[in-house]
């Protein structure tokens, strides 16, 4: 019992430290010029960063994700061989 109790808070420990840094940062232009490499880190890590020009929004960074390729059932179909006695009890 004290162990899942441990376990619980250990995971939402994790889950606040990952929503804090995932939730967006507010830049204006000039620091975004001078710390693109970091913004750039930032977003890379699930971040986003919203630039602002005096005070005003105008652009917001985010990540750009590759789309998945769609999986084919049966592409690969005869090249996986399972013997026969893959199941018999070991000795």
């Amino acid at each position: 019992m004290w162990m899942s109790v441990m376990a619980f808070v250990t995971l939402m420990l994790y889950s606040e430290r990952k929503r804090e840094r995932m939730s967006s940062q507010t830049v204006n232009i000039d620091e975004a010029r001078s710390q693109l490499a970091d913004l750039i880190a930032r977003v890379s890590e699930g971040g986003g960063v919203i630039i602002t020009q005096d005070g005003k929004p105008l652009a917001r960074l985010v990540s750009v994700t590759q789309p998945k390729k769609k999986r084919i059932a049966g592409l690969n179909r005869g090249t996986i061989w399972t013997s026969p006695d893959f199941d018999d009890p070991l000795l």
